[in-house]
């Protein structure tokens, strides 16, 4: 059922003129591929704040997310970011607390392979570690774990610097059930990021995502 549902979806807003669709609809797709994204906040403790927008898919640069807020201000906090696109949505995600490493994940077509998926060190490491690794896509669970092989990689996922150690096997199953996505719908999607993943001592999280979907025929070069 969920593969009809994404089908649905991405069919949907395809026909609706929608290129990028933002964090909030892209988490959507994500969880009904069965990817654990951020829990809705509870009503107290540390927040995250954001918000989704097509028009704003690079959010930091827009002060449009906020970490570590009080659940008491979240709700004041995110009427304010509503107001830079009253047709966005806020979220409002629990912090995910105890990450042991953060990572990208992404899907596009190459030229000459066709669909690929990446991953690698990801968060602020993205631009710093050069280490990330391709595979065509679908790529199965062995595949997967194979690209957690890298030399920092290994020492990320090992647990650096008094860190325990990362749960390597959630992590490859997140790869695959990404892969295995857009695969399925890269006739629809152009390209799928996560970044980061959060890589916890048991299981992960998809902490932010962004998905790009084809032009209309004749309107890409």
């Amino acid at each position: 059922m969920s593969g009809r549902e994404i089908r649905a979806l991405l069919e949907g807003w395809a026909a609706a003129g929608r290129r990028i669709v933002h964090e909030a609809d892209t988490k959507r797709v994500l969880a009904l591929a069965g990817i654990a994204i951020p829990e809705p906040s509870p009503a107290s403790g540390r927040s995250v704040v954001k918000l989704a927008s097509d028009r704003f898919p690079h959010k930091t640069e827009h002060g449009l997310v906020r970490l570590g807020v009080d659940a008491a201000e979240a709700a004041a906090i995110g009427a304010a970011m509503l107001s830079k696109d009253p047709a966005g949505t806020v979220l409002v995600e629990r912090m995910v607390e105890g990450v042991v490493a953060e990572w990208i994940v992404g899907c596009k077509r190459d030229a000459t392979f066709g669909p690929v998926v990446l991953a690698g060190p990801g968060g602020i490491l993205v631009e710093i570690i050069d280490e990330a690794e391709i595979r065509l896509a679908p790529a199965d669970l062995a595949v997967a774990g194979a690209m957690l092989d890298g030399r920092v990689s290994g020492q990320l996922l090992a647990g650096a610097r008094g860190k325990p150690a990362g749960d390597r096997a959630a992590l490859a199953t997140l790869i695959a059930r990404v892969s295995a996505l857009y695969a399925e719908h890269a006739d629809l999607i152009r390209e799928i990021e996560i970044n980061p993943v959060m890589v916890l001592p048991t299981g992960v999280v998809a902490a932010d995502a962004l998905m790009i979907l084809h032009a209309p025929e004749g309107a890409e070069p």
